[in-house]
Formats: structure tokens, sequence, C-alpha cells
């Protein structure tokens, strides 16, 4: 090749290299505007002007992940480290897939590149210390964790994440401090008002005045704080209490000389001085495991009774009527804590008893599913919602002999109401639920049934089996 004719493809290769980063940042623009398509369209024209221009792969791969196609995002990002191998992001983003396809050992590799490329990558800290807890390895999460607030000092979330294993493991005493951090960012979300308040925060000190509690996160987090409730009250006599409106009720009945408002309510001016959110509460309560066992459980009560259609309708099953639910919505580890369509048509099919479906959400597939496999029927109570209309759910509750469910908010209704509760909890379970023990330190009669191995029902299932033939 002559020296004009290397001239020539040096110049087109430098034209097409700045149209390939035009049309790349033309996609990105397209995405910020919600035009997916013409963005995707964008990135697959700057690949075909320049194969060796990495971002175009990365910003597809990321794409094809929000869209969980998982195949079609690891061959971009796999293509975009071939290119450039010292890109820490590209090793990020690829191991989101791996640990989506639960392949944990191989995310782990791909985080530590990703931090030996960049040693300041704090989101693959972050991640790399939870699928530490998750392995149940603490000690190489809490170092993960010291190398992360070494570089965000003022950031909370690594002390918050801190807080959660030493809470887990039965450090109380400093986990329940560290869980505060969880305030400073909205980690723990208590409910409107909490953060435009104008009083101050409770101390722990006695005072005259009365005492605004928030709830916070979900149902779960309400109910199981709310057992800390009865010790409060030995000391202060004058509590607000602010709950989500489905729960109400159920606060209203099992504590008459609490003042409980729902969350969109507006509570009268000069009622309280001092406000504390409900988890709070556990840093002057719950410091030792001893608090718990000395602290006498109070059950939830509803004095409501059921509506004849639906109590007609568990009166006539036969045996022992039990509820259950299988499945969680939540984004969290949802398919871990989840029992699959077949593992609960194996419960029911191992005895004669009567089951009552508990499960919230669209399920209609679920239950047909599990209907079509199993020996024994599962019932959905006619005109019931279970997502919305509390009230009725705690009192089918209340008519049934026992719950199975899943680590969901069931767990927490059933538990708190002290309904005979078997909670079906993954290897690596909710801080909520500690480690290692069987009995719940925060729920009369509820029973943890753990995993023993990460992702695999079968022990579990096989202990609600055999404990269901003796009955």
């Amino acid at each position: 090749m002559n020296k004009n004719a290397k001239l020539r493809k040096t110049s087109l290769f430098l034209k097409n290299s700045k149209k390939a980063i035009k049309l790349n940042q033309d996609g990105l623009k397209l995405f910020l505007f919600g035009k997916e398509k013409e963005a995707i369209t964008c990135f697959k024209k700057s690949i075909k002007l320049s194969f060796n221009y990495p971002d175009p792969y990365f910003h597809l791969g990321n794409y094809y992940l929000q869209i969980n196609d998982f195949d079609l995002a690891e061959k971009y990002y796999v293509k975009a480290i071939e290119i450039n191998p010292k890109n820490a992001d590209y090793y990020f983003n690829l191991g989101i897939i791996k640990y989506n396809s639960n392949k944990i050992d191989e995310t782990i590799k791909l985080y530590k590149k990703s931090l030996e490329i960049n040693p300041n990558h704090t989101k693959s800290l972050k991640f790399l210390g939870n699928l530490y807890k998750d392995k149940k390895d603490f000690t190489k999460a809490l170092k993960i964790n010291s190398r992360w607030k070494n570089l965000e000092p003022n950031n909370p979330e690594p002390y918050f994440s801190d807080s959660l294993i030493h809470i887990r493991n039965g450090r109380f005493d400093i986990g329940w401090k560290l869980y505060e951090r969880g305030l400073e960012n909205n980690v723990r979300e208590p409910l409107r008002g909490y953060y435009t308040e104008k009083e101050k925060i409770w101390d722990g000190r006695d005072f005259n005045s009365g005492l605004l509690v928030y709830g916070e996160q979900g149902l779960g987090d309400q109910l199981i704080f709310g057992t800390v409730l009865p010790d409060l009250l030995k000391d202060h006599q004058n509590v607000i209490l602010k709950v989500d409106a489905r729960l109400k009720n159920l606060f209203e009945d099992s504590y008459s000389n609490i003042k409980v408002f729902s969350e969109n309510d507006e509570i009268p001016k000069g009622l309280y001085k001092s406000y504390i959110s409900l988890g709070s509460l556990c840093k002057f309560y719950r410091n030792h495991t001893n608090d718990f066992l000395n602290s006498k459980f109070k059950s939830y009560d509803l004095k409501r009774t059921l509506p004849l259609h639906i109590s007609k309708q568990i009166s006539s099953l036969d045996n022992l009527k039990i509820g259950i639910s299988w499945k969680t919505f939540a984004s969290k580890n949802q398919i871990k804590r989840s029992l699959s369509t077949s593992q609960v048509s194996k419960i029911l099919s191992s005895n004669n008893n009567s089951f009552i479906n508990l499960q919230y959400g669209n399920v209609y597939k679920d239950i047909k599913e599990i209907n079509s496999l199993s020996q024994n029927h599962l019932l959905t109570i006619d005109n019931l919602d279970l997502t919305n209309d509390l009230n009725n759910v705690i009192n089918v509750i209340k008519n049934c002999d026992l719950i199975i469910t899943i680590d969901n908010t069931l767990a927490h209704l059933a538990a708190s109401l002290g309904k005979i509760t078997w909670i079906l909890l993954p290897f690596s379970s909710d801080f909520r639920w500690m480690e290692s023990i069987t009995p719940s330190l925060w729920y009369d009669n509820a029973v943890l049934i753990r995993q023993k191995n990460d992702g695999v029902w079968d022990n579990v299932l096989n202990n609600i089996i055999y404990a269901l033939s003796k009955v």
C-alpha cells in the first residue's frame, strides 16, 4: 500500500471514529428523552462505523440489562471488555448479569476485578460487601464496608449496612446505634412528615408532653417494631402513633391508650413536643437478647368479626385450616425468598388439611397451576381483597389453625397476632430473623424454618411435610 493510500485509510478511520463517537452521544441523548428504539439504532450504527469503540457496546448492554434480557446484555458487556479490559464499570455491570443468573462466585470475581482497576469504585465495594453478607462471610463483609467508609466517610450507607450485620448476629447495642444512619439518606423511609418535623427528636428521657412515633417502611416493619410499644408505654403514657392506613384499626384495637393516626392524617398542633421513628425505639428497648426475652410479647388484636359470606366459606372446611403464602413482590431477593407453584403443590398434596390462599397480589395464574399440580385444593375466598382489606385478612388469619408463609407481610401479620406461624427463610435471610435460631425473638409462636443451602428449599419442604404428617 502506497503512502497516499495509507493516508486515505487513516483519514477514513479518523472520520468514521468521529462519526461513531457522535452517534454514541446522540444515542445517550435519545435515551434521556425516552426514545429507546432510536437510541439503539444510533448505538448499532456507531458499532458498524468503529468495531473497536467500546462505549456503544456498553450502552447496549445497559439497555438489555434494563429490560432483563440478560443473555444479550452479557454479550455486549463481554465485547466492551474485549475492546477495553481496563474499565471498572464494564466488569461491574457484567457482575450484575452474573448475579441475576445466581452465579455468585463469578460475580465476586468480577467485582474484585473492577476494584483492581479502580480501588475507589464504591459501587463494587457496596455490592461485594452485600455478596459476602449473603454468603454469611460477615467478617469479609465488614472489611469491605470499612474500605467503603474510608472512601466515603460522610456516606451513611456503609454504616447502615454494618448495622444489619451486627443486629443479625445479635450485637444489638452496636447494631441499633448504626441503624440510625439509615435515617440520614431515607434508606429506612419513615412515613410522610418525619423529615419536615419542626419538633425535636426524642432522646429517650422522661418528659411530660406527647410523643409522636412515626411508622416506617413497609407493613412488616411497622408490625415488627410495633411490638416494642408496650415497653415504651411503661415509660411514657402520652404516645401518638402514625401508621399505614391499612393498619390503623389493628393498632387502635391493640393499644387503646395510644392515639393512632393513618399516614395521610393531619395531626393537630400542640398534641406532641417530640417525635421518633418506630424502628428507633429499639436503641432504647432492644439492646440485648435479654431485652427481648424479658419483654412480655403482646399479640395484636382486632375487635371486628368476619362478614357472613367469608365465615361460611371457612367454617365449611375440614381438618386443619391452614393459611398459606408463597411469594413476595419486593425487589430485594424476590426469587430467592419465594416458592415455586410446584413446591407449594407438594405441601398441599402431602396431607388432607384445608389450605386457604392468603397470597396477596395478582397470583391467579399461580393458583391455577398449584391446583392443577396438587391432589389437594387451594381455596381462594370469594370477594376478599388480600392486598388492601387487611381487617378481613386479619380475621381470616385468626380463624386459621396454622399459617405457612415465606418472609413477606403475611409472616409479620400472622406472627404479630400470636398465631402459630411457620416462616420459611432463604439461606441468607433478612436481619430481623437473626442467625441460626428457630424461635423468633420478636414474636411468640413463630417458627423459623431455614434453608440449609442457598437456593435449595428441599430441607424446608421436608420439615413441613413431616410436621404436618404428625398433626
